[in-house]
């Protein structure tokens, strides 16, 4: 079996409220990304601060947690074959 690379790709909340969910994973997969896993979720406030953890020093972290929580994300799984 070749290499393979795990990623985590998150579909925001404007990309599922403006049902771009299809159109988006289409594209990951035309360029290689196989979907191992996904599921829709409302992350919540202490999820979404441990995963931008990186972040919490910026300006803007307030609000892209606040943004993060407006609406449900698809969180998915992937597998890039490295050639």
């Amino acid at each position: 079996m070749a290499n393979s690379e795990r990623t985590f790709i998150a579909i925001k909340p404007d990309g599922v409220q403006r049902s771009l969910v299809g159109e988006i994973i289409k594209r990951f997969e035309q360029k290689g990304f196989r979907l191992i896993a996904m599921k829709l979720i409302q992350a919540s406030e202490d999820l979404l601060k441990e995963h931008y953890i990186d972040l919490k020093d910026r300006p803007f972290f307030a609000g892209l947690v606040k943004y993060m929580q407006s609406g449900p994300v698809v969180a998915m799984f992937t597998d890039f074959l490295l050639r």
